[in-house]
C-alpha cells in the first residue's frame, strides 16, 4: 500500500485559495504589495487562527527572502541596492526608498496551500480514526478493525487486516492508540504488505 499522504497530494479548493488571497490583502496593512513581520502575524491569526512565534516569522521569512533571490529577476544586496538581472549582465541600481523587508502573495499563497493541505489531511485521519473507534475508548481493536474492513473492504483477507494492525500496533498492547494511527497513515504504510 502506498503512504497514505501520497495518495492525498491533492490541490486546494478554488475557495480557500480565495480565501488565502483575501487574507493577504487585508493583512497588507498600507496596501504595499507585499507582508511585513506583523503583517505576516495578523494574516496567520486570521487564516489558521493562531499567531506565530517570532522565531517561526523570522525563519518564514528567511526562507521567503532566500527563494526570492535566487527565483527572482532581481535580487536585493542591502536595504538600498537592488541587482537586477539582464541577458548579458547585471545592473545595480539604488534605491533609496525600497524596502526589501516583505513576503510577497505568491510566497505566501504557497505557504498557506502547505499549511492547510497539512491541516486537512490530519482532520481526515482524526475522522478514519473516530470512525474505527465505534467504542468511543480512544484506542482501536484488532476484532473491531476486523468489523469495519468486513464492512467497507470486504474484498480484504483476514490475514491482511491482521498484519496491518500487527503494523499499526507498535507497543504491541492489541491496540492501537490515536497517535500510532496517525503515524500508519502519514509515515508507516508501505509495500511489505
Amino acid at each position: 500500500m502506498q503512504n497514505y499522504m501520497h495518495q492525498s497530494s491533492r490541490h486546494i479548493a478554488e475557495e480557500k485559495l480565495c480565501q488565502i488571497l483575501e487574507t493577504f490583502h487585508n493583512a497588507d496593512e498600507g496596501k504595499k504589495g507585499f507582508l511585513t513581520n506583523e503583517d505576516l502575524k495578523v494574516a496567520f491569526v486570521s487564516l489558521f487562527g493562531y499567531k506565530p512565534s517570532r522565531n517561526e516569522v523570522e525563519q518564514l521569512m528567511a526562507k521567503n527572502q532566500t527563494q526570492r533571490a535566487v527565483s527572482s529577476d532581481s535580487i536585493w544586496l542591502s536595504s538600498d541596492q537592488l541587482l537586477t538581472r539582464k541577458p548579458a549582465n547585471y545592473e545595480i541600481k539604488q534605491t533609496p526608498d525600497a524596502t526589501p523587508v516583505g513576503m510577497c502573495l505568491e510566497h505566501f499563497t504557497e505557504i498557506a496551500k502547505t499549511k492547510i493541505l497539512a491541516e486537512d489531511s490530519d482532520d481526515e485521519i482524526r475522522q478514519m480514526f473516530i470512525a474505527f473507534d465505534v467504542m468511543c475508548r480512544g484506542f482501536i481493536t484488532l476484532d473491531i478493525t476486523k468489523r469495519v474492513f468486513q464492512q467497507v473492504a470486504p474484498f480484504l483477507d483476514s490475514v491482511t487486516v491482521e498484519k496491518l494492525f500487527r503494523e499499526a500496533d507498535v507497543d504491541r498492547d492489541g491496540r492501537v492508540s490515536y497517535r500510532d494511527f496517525e503515524f500508519i497513515m502519514k509515515y508507516k504504510l508501505d509495500d511489505e504488505l
